[in-house]
């Protein structure tokens, strides 16, 4: 029931996406920054747990409410300075499979675990994975990063700040024009297909970033005459 996916998966249509997370609260490189510049309310209540020592390897959390997407929060790490170990994935895979049912997991999509930042190869972090996985019967995807791959929340913010003025969209989050100015010459190169990339470009800082990740609700409105 493993699907190996090269792509993004924050567009994944699966019931739980999964977040590769260490045990301080800290979410400050690859996918686990994503997550915390996605999900900034699920950033605070695991930089509490951390904080309380309720998160540790082994113990899995899930995010969110039965009914729509929900993230699980995987440590693959102790601390985030060292690397990831095998049985650190063995044991939150072991979790995962006594509790899925309980935890009503109808469908899910993984990262490979501890394979980016972590430093386990690739092939070794899949061969574990599918060790467990394989037998479950739920459809499971293990995606790929593909940092080419287009990202649906981008693509929504490019169309706001293209179909959106200045103004609207300073007073909508915050955004100043010269900053706006920035995003958007950044946003037209080929190599930028999410958001967080835009964090390596000389001249964005977080602060900018966090506000573009703000527009992931706006509602574009016609405009007066405009036929649709």
């Amino acid at each position: 029931m493993v699907t190996e996916i090269s792509g993004n998966i924050f567009d994944s249509k699966r019931d739980v996406i999964v977040n590769a997370v260490n045990c301080v609260g800290i979410m400050g490189a690859g996918i686990a920054l994503e997550y915390r510049l996605r999900y900034p309310d699920m950033f605070s209540k695991y930089q509490q747990f951390c904080e309380d020592g309720l998160l540790d390897i082994g113990k899995i959390w899930i995010y969110g409410n039965v009914g729509s997407q929900r993230v699980l929060n995987f440590p693959t790490k102790k601390h985030w300075k060292f690397p990831s170990k095998e049985e650190y994935l063995r044991k939150g895979l072991e979790k995962f499979v006594e509790t899925y049912k309980e935890k009503h997991v109808g469908s899910i999509a993984f990262p490979l675990l501890g394979a980016d930042k972590g430093g386990l190869g690739k092939e070794r972090s899949l061969s574990i994975m599918q060790e467990y996985l394989d037998t479950l019967d739920i459809d499971v995807d293990i995606y790929f990063y593909d940092p080419m791959a287009k990202d649906s929340l981008c693509e929504h913010v490019k169309l706001v700040l293209s179909f959106e003025s200045p103004l609207q969209i300073k007073s909508a989050v915050g955004l100043r024009e010269s900053d706006l100015t920035k995003v958007k010459e950044a946003l037209a190169r080929e190599e930028i297909n999410q958001l967080s990339q835009l964090l390596k470009v000389k001249g964005i800082g977080q602060k900018v970033v966090e506000k573009l990740y703000l527009l992931k609700d706006y509602e574009l409105q016609p405009k007066q005459g405009e036929i649709f």
